[in-house]
């Protein structure tokens, strides 16, 4: 944890103390209460878009297997199948 998101312990401390001074220490829980439920909403849209896109996603795969595999029943009844003798 030495480079979090490329910012130094140092820089971390800086950007701190100059939040402090610009919103006092009063205000700084609200703002990070209101860091979190931002934070919480966006992974929740986030993973609702990735099911929504998994379950779109079987969907189709399943409605591809059968339109092949109905194609492939047309083709084996046209082609026909019989022995092939061969020559001695």
């Amino acid at each position: 944890m030495k480079n979090l998101l490329f910012i130094s312990i140092e820089e971390s401390f800086f950007i701190i103390f100059i939040a402090v001074l610009v919103f006092g220490p009063k205000k700084i829980p609200d703002i990070a209460r209101g860091l979190g439920e931002g934070i919480r909403y966006l992974r929740d849209a986030k993973m609702k878009i990735k099911n929504e896109i998994i379950r779109n996603n079987n969907n189709v795969d399943k409605s591809i297997n059968k339109k092949e595999i109905d194609k492939e029943k047309k083709i084996k009844k046209c082609v026909p199948t019989y022995s092939i003798k061969r020559n001695k």
